[in-house]
Formats: C-alpha cells, sequence, structure tokens
C-alpha cells in the first residue's frame, strides 16, 4: 500500500500555505505597516484676517503759553524826562486808566506854561472884545476895531484848545509831571521802568506791557520733518506742568510759514479761552496733535 508516500503529499499540502504566508508578513517592512495604521492625511485650511487698520500718528510738541497779542498793550512815555513814582510791580492786577506811574519832564512843564499863558491870553481877548463892542455900540468905536476884537478871540480860544489837549493826551498832572495809565485791564507782564530813572522817548522801550489773560495763545514748535503733520484748523490737546490732570482742547489757527533761523523750528498756535486765569505766559505745555493717517 502507498498510505506513507500519500501522508508525506497531504502535511506538504498543509504545509505549503503556511510558508507562503510566513514569508508574506517577513517581506513587509516596518514603516509600511505603520502607514496601514495611520489614518488619511486631511487638508489643512488656512483663513486669512484682514489686517487691522494703522492707528492714526500722535505727533506730540513742545510749546509755551503766550499773552494773546490782540488783547495786550504797551505802554510808551511820549517825552523824555525822569520817573518820579512807580505804582505797580511785575505780575500786579491792574484796571483800565489806573496809573502806572508818575513821571516828571521838561516837555511836559514847558507845555503847562504855554497853556497857562493861553488861558490868560484868551481872557484878555474876552476882555478886548466886550470893550470893543461897548464902544461900538456907543459909537466910540468903529465897526473894524469888533472884528478885529473877535478875530484875536477865536485865535486866543483856538491856542487855549490845543494846550489843553495836549496836556490831556500826556495825562498831565502838576509841576511838569505826567501820568502813565493803563490803556486796558490785566496783568502787568513787562515792567521797564525805576523810580529815579532819567530816560529819552526816542530810546525807552516799552515803559509797561498789559495783557488781558481772559483767552491766551499756546504757540507750539514743529521740526521741519514734521511739517506735512500739521495743518491749520486741527484739533490739538494741550497739557501743562502745572495742571497734568487737565488737559485742554483746542484748534490750530494759526500756522507761521517761516521756519526760526536758530532752532529750525516753524511756529503753530492755538487760542485758548482762560476762566480763572490759570493759565500764565511763560508756562510749558505740551501739545498732542492727531496727524492725518497715511494709506
Amino acid at each position: 500500500m502507498n498510505l506513507p508516500n500519500q501522508s508525506r503529499r497531504r502535511q506538504s499540502a498543509l504545509a505549503l500555505p503556511a510558508v507562503l504566508g510566513l514569508l508574506f508578513f517577513t517581506a513587509c517592512t516596518p514603516s509600511d505597516a505603520d502607514a496601514l495604521d495611520e489614518p488619511a492625511p486631511q487638508a489643512i485650511v488656512i483663513q486669512s484676517k484682514a489686517a487691522p487698520e494703522a492707528a492714526p500718528e500722535t505727533l506730540v510738541l513742545s510749546g509755551e503759553i503766550a499773552a494773546d497779542a490782540n488783547r495786550t498793550a504797551r505802554v510808551f512815555p511820549r517825552v523824555g524826562g525822569q520817573v518820579l513814582r512807580v505804582g505797580v510791580d511785575l505780575g500786579d492786577e491792574v484796571k483800565q486808566s489806573q496809573v502806572l506811574a508818575v513821571l516828571q519832564s521838561r516837555e511836559i512843564a514847558e507845555l503847562q506854561n504855554q497853556s497857562t499863558a493861553g488861558t490868560a491870553e484868551l481872557a484878555v481877548a474876552r476882555k478886548n472884545l466886550a470893550v470893543a463892542e461897548e464902544l461900538f455900540d456907543n459909537g466910540l468905536a468903529a465897526g473894524q476895531d469888533v472884528f478885529k476884537a473877535r478875530a484875536e478871540l477865536a485865535r486866543a480860544t483856538g491856542t487855549a484848545t490845543r494846550n489843553h489837549r495836549q496836556l490831556d493826551t500826556y495825562g498831565m498832572a502838576r509841576g511838569g509831571q505826567y501820568e502813565l495809565k493803563a490803556p486796558v485791564s490785566g496783568y502787568v507782564i513787562e515792567k521797564n521802568v525805576a523810580a529815579g530813572l532819567r530816560f529819552n522817548a526816542a530810546d525807552m522801550p516799552a515803559a509797561f506791557t498789559v495783557a488781558n489773560l481772559d483767552s491766551v495763545w499756546v504757540m507750539a514748535n514743529v521740526f521741519e520733518a514734521d511739517l506735512t503733520l500739521v495743518h491749520r484748523g486741527q484739533a490739538v490737546e494741550i497739557t501743562t506742568l502745572s495742571y497734568p490732570d487737565q488737559p485742554l482742547q483746542g484748534r490750530i489757527n494759526q500756522v507761521f510759514h517761516v521756519l526760526d533761523h536758530d532752532s529750525k523750528v516753524m511756529k503753530v498756535r492755538c487760542t485758548l479761552p482762560n476762566p480763572g486765569h490759570l493759565l500764565k505766559p511763560g508756562m510749558h505745555a505740551q501739545v498732542r496733535v492727531l496727524a492725518a493717517s497715511t494709506k
């Protein structure tokens, strides 16, 4: 019988699939196995966001509080002489027509003498006219005498009037004295006289400067590189060292299109109301200007 041979053939047929399976798994690399276990990659979607608009650029300028020139008056002596008394000091508050100083001048003394003589001549002319008219009425004088007397009275009247007006212009006192008075109400921000000072009117600077501080100017400095960032009508925020927590709002109302020869800066100005006169000329100010954003 051929049983042993058939048994061997049956065992070989069963072992063949097992060997083929082993060879198949041996041929697979670790990377291939891992690749079989990994999930398929998914597409990544990137959403782009629009870039935010650039914030407007802020320009910060250094500045200074100044008196409003439209509310400022400079007081000059009209004639030379000597200062007798000074009634105010720098920084004092004064009222309109208040006497600032009393001066003495030889020119004023001469005007006073002329005024006195003119007044006397006027009185004589009036008396002469009255006498001439009385004589004419009584037939003792000609009409020509009355005419001359009236002409003399008119001349004397004109001279006396002119002398009085000149003395009123100088603010006459007594003994060749005249007074310097404040033309406006405000504060004395400049004083260039002292008692005993002798001066010539032609060479004398302003004896006093009086400024009304109901409104003030803020003068800010703009460097050459920033000239294109400022313009008239632009809104500004102003802070001072004295009141850092009280910013003030204003607008540029004047651009001076001239650069300072030494500092190479251009001035811009804004006008601020000044209730309570808290802002003083000469105070430092910081001016924040909202410049136009560039696109």
